[in-house]
């Protein structure tokens, strides 16, 4: 087999030796010296031309196949033929009112702001903003001024083409817009019959040709290998053809994308002639997003063929939305049935912003109306849920071998603390699982100087509370939270509270030590037979306190309520007297399931107060936190929300709209320290 060539090998080395091999073996070349002769610059010379084939093969095959394509253009050629045109760049957008007050003994009675009136934003991080409005408006006088109010505006400078059909050079009837950071969702093509005649009409965009007859006057958008929207008409059978000499108008936004959100200010210096202008932000700049990636349009293209561009399946909802909306890091969707509690014939949207937290009720408005609405079944309404966030608290010790590495030891934790906040972005979304074990290899594979370590993770929660009103408040983790000993229970931030001579108190929420001993429940193991009345229940063991009443049906115990967990309890026995019947036998379920709260505050000597006994429960199995009469007038944390905190379980996992989320504005929600 010596006189024969592997052909599998494509390694440049490999397919270089197994052409010596080939040579050897062949009767003209057997005593070459292949090292050292002018025959081993030929070799080479085979070997590159080889490689390069099989390269270039190689890539061919690979860009034939939208989930291998690595080219640009390969990946946007497949998306065409799946009908799928990737999203553009996205401009921010924003609400403000403007009111204008002319000057004295103006009769005007009304004004008219036109469309592509101009906006400067105030800075953000250090640039500021062109924003216009994408429409005129016109408003009468009010108290002697002129006031806009909810103005709609847009990030972004307007573009205008003009240009005139001729079909003998343009025989594809295409329009290719030559700027780079188009919005596409601003375009406006006109059609107007010709330089002498104004005459025009108005195309709309369309991916459906199932409605479309000769003369529906739609538009096709469609992005070109080089990464430029074009436009193309229809060809007089699907769509209206364009005829020679039409003059087509189109108009557009050139944004700068995601950078423009958060825009909170705006100024402009004159509107209809008047230069007296005061402009308030009702809503800040959002949903400014940059174009679409490669990866996204290789995800979202498949499944948006799926979807046929309707949404009526969770899915279809799923890769709608991105594309609609493309400030979206990720998109949650659940039917009314699975909801808690269950609402039918609604659909619940939850959306984790690329920028910002919490979408605002505008915007989501809007989405739902002007995106969503139109696409959706006329049956089933869509309703946003805002993301819940389940915020993560880290300390991690680490024990450094400082003789086994010549880094330093802020070096080490500073590659410790890059190892988590790169895990925890790994699962900062929908639907995610927190493993600590996952977390813990993370951290011990930063460094072979690493001896080991230990990371405590808590949880919180965050509500914002009614100041100066009585109230209860439900807070719901979401799932079983894991219960701390005695030095590690339940800790919130700090609340100003009166206490009950009238003197302000900073008071925290925290578990009553030894509360979680009290009696959970009462099992029915055998509901016994002959009652005539409710029997008599007895909880004797090592606590005190704990109480409860039966109910009956048919002569048996029926139900059990817990009057009162009673405290102390690490074991317990249920005796059942009375009655006229027998046979009914309890089981107590001790320790398992709540906790009780009290509301405390410290002394000048750093004692303990007790302001309120018994504020609230805890239900660990369901993770759900009840406070009662909770009466805070104000709060010690910068966004004035209430924050409670437990210890994480080994593995959690978000369920429909929950996220998993590490505060970068909270220097204590990740310490890295030496032990």
């Amino acid at each position: 087999m010596a006189n024969k060539l592997v052909v599998s090998e494509l390694d440049f080395e490999s397919i270089k030796t197994n052409l010596k091999t080939y040579l050897q073996g062949q009767t003209t070349f057997q005593d070459y010296d292949f090292e050292g002769s002018g025959m081993a610059v030929l070799i080479d010379l085979l070997a590159y031309n080889t490689h390069y084939a099989g390269y270039y093969s190689n890539m061919v095959a690979n860009e034939m196949f939208l989930d291998t394509a690595l080219v640009r253009n390969s990946i946007l050629s497949h998306a065409k033929t799946l009908n799928y045109t990737p999203v553009s760049r996205r401009g921010a957008m924003a609400n403000v009112s403007v009111v204008i007050t002319p000057p004295g003994g103006n009769t005007q009675t009304s004004l008219t702001m036109d469309r592509f009136q101009t906006f400067l934003s105030g800075p953000v991080d250090g640039v500021n903003y062109l924003f216009i409005t994408t429409e005129s408006t016109t408003v009468t006088k009010e108290a002697n001024t002129f006031s806009f109010k909810n103005l709609h505006l847009t990030q972004g400078i307007p573009q205008l083409m003009t240009l005139t059909y001729n079909q003998a050079v343009n025989t594809a009837n295409t329009f290719i817009l030559p700027n780079d950071d188009i919005d596409t969702s601003s375009l406006l093509v006109i059609v107007q019959e010709s330089s002498a005649n104004t005459t025009s009409t108005t195309f709309t965009s369309t991916s459906d040709i199932t409605t479309l007859t000769a003369n529906t006057t739609s538009y096709f958008l469609t992005c070109g290998t080089d990464s430029k929207y074009a436009v193309t008409f229809g060809d007089g059978v699907i769509g209206k053809k364009l005829a020679n000499g039409n003059i087509v108008l189109v108009s557009y936004l050139t944004t700068d994308g995601a950078p423009a959100n958060l825009a909170n200010t705006f100024t402009t210096d004159s509107i209809g002639g008047f230069t007296t202008i005061t402009t308030t932000s009702q809503v800040a700049a959002a949903g400014g997003a940059e174009r679409e990636n490669l990866d996204a349009i290789k995800f979202h293209a498949p499944l948006a063929y799926t979807s046929q561009n309707r949404a009526v399946t969770l899915s279809d909802y799923e890769t709608l939305i991105p594309t609609l909306y493309p400030n979206i890091e990720s998109v949650k969707v659940w039917g009314g049935e699975d909801n808690d509690p269950p609402i039918y014939g609604k659909v619940f949207i939850a959306f984790q912003l690329k920028t910002g937290f919490v979408i605002n009720e505008v915007e989501k408005t809007r989405i739902l109306n002007d995106l969503i609405g139109p696409k959706a079944l006329v049956t089933v309404k869509a309703s946003f849920v805002d993301p819940d966030y389940v915020y993560l608290n880290l300390v991690s010790s680490v024990s450094i071998d400082t003789a086994a590495t010549t880094q330093s030891v802020p070096t080490i934790l500073a590659a410790v603390r890059t190892a988590i906040t790169t895990y925890l972005e790994t699962i900062n979304r929908f639907g995610s699982i927190f493993v600590h074990s996952k977390l813990q290899k993370a951290i011990d594979a930063v460094s072979t100087a690493i001896r080991g370590s230990s990371t405590l993770v808590r949880l919180q929660k965050r509500f914002t509370p009614v100041l100066s009103t009585s109230k209860n408040y439900t807070i719901d983790f979401g799932f079983a939270l894991h219960r701390g000993g005695p030095a590690n229970r339940m800790e919130s931030t700090g609340l100003y509270v009166l206490d009950a001579t009238g003197v302000q108190r900073l008071c925290f929420l925290g578990e009553v030590a030894n509360s979680f001993t009290g009696v959970d429940e009462l099992l029915i193991t055998n509901p016994g037979f002959s009652y005539v009345e409710a029997p008599t229940i007895t909880i004797t063991g090592d606590g005190t306190g704990a109480t409860a009443t039966v109910t009956l049906l048919n002569g048996q115990i029926a139900g059990v309520a817990l009057v009162s967990r009673g405290t102390g309890y690490t074991r317990a026995t249920v005796a059942v007297s009375g009655g006229g019947g027998a046979g009914a036998v309890l089981s107590p379920v001790v320790a398992t399931r709540y906790g009780t709260l009290d509301l405390f505050y410290y002394n000048s000597l750093g004692e303990k107060v007790t302001l309120t006994a018994s504020i609230g429960t805890v239900n660990y199995e369901t993770g759900r936190v009840t406070l009662t009469n909770l009466k805070p007038v104000s709060t010690d944390t910068t966004d004035s929300t209430i924050r409670l905190s437990f210890e994480s379980a080994s593995i959690l996992t978000a369920t429909k709209n929950q996220i998993f989320q590490l505060d970068a504005t909270d220097t204590s929600s990740l310490v890295v320290e030496q032990y």
